[in-house]
């Protein structure tokens, strides 16, 4: 056995050690690569748990600020119905008497006034309408409709229609005009009272 190499003579004492480590470093390798995985897919849980913490927290900031528009918009409607609105018994009357007011101060009378009710469902009002005849010069037509813009009550022209005079040769003009409001309720007693028409089944 002359010529051997000393490393295969030795080799039972260096090859069940060398044999340890190869089977260490297999083993080694695997729980490295296991918890490199296991590190991959705790990081990628990570940012999945705060991408949806992240699109919570947006959306939470979403309904905060769409309840604050709703808060805001519902102060406004109360203050709508309770200062330009109002109660039908609190704004017809000085209603009226602020559109018949306007068409003196502008020189003209009203004729055959005829008034109408109708509750608006979808809006949960009452609209009130009044159509009258007026008679007076273009100079005198114009100037009404302009007080009428400048009412602090809440005043709708609905219509106006012109027409001519019999006399073709008089600047007078004839006007029939329709002007409405809103009420947010309905008081029939005075409505009673003004002989107010109401008109059911309105939206």
């Amino acid at each position: 056995m002359k010529g051997r190499s000393p490393w295969l003579q030795l080799w039972p004492a260096w090859a069940i050690p060398a044999a340890l480590v190869v089977a260490n470093a297999v083993w080694l390798g695997g729980v490295r690569g296991a918890v490199l995985g296991r590190g991959s897919l705790l990081a990628r849980q990570v940012r999945e748990a705060e991408e949806q913490v992240a699109r919570l927290e947006r959306e939470a900031a979403a309904l905060e600020e769409a309840k604050r528009g709703s808060d805001a918009l519902r102060e406004r409607l109360a203050a709508l119905r309770q200062g330009k609105i109002g109660s039908m018994s609190a704004r017809l009357v000085p209603f009226l008497v602020d559109v018949v007011q306007r068409g003196a101060e502008a020189g003209l009378a009203s004729e055959r006034i005829a008034y109408q009710a109708r509750p608006d469902q979808d809006a949960g009002l009452v609209y009130f309408s009044a159509t009258y005849e007026l008679e007076g010069n273009y100079e005198q037509i114009r100037r009404y409709i302009g007080l009428l813009e400048q009412s602090p009550q809440f005043i709708i022209i609905e219509r106006l229609d012109l027409r001519g005079a019999e006399d073709a040769s008089a600047l007078a003009v004839k006007v029939r005009l329709a002007v409405g409001t809103y009420f947010f309720d309905l008081d029939r007693a005075l409505m009673e009272k003004l002989g107010v028409t109401e008109v059911r089944g309105g939206s």
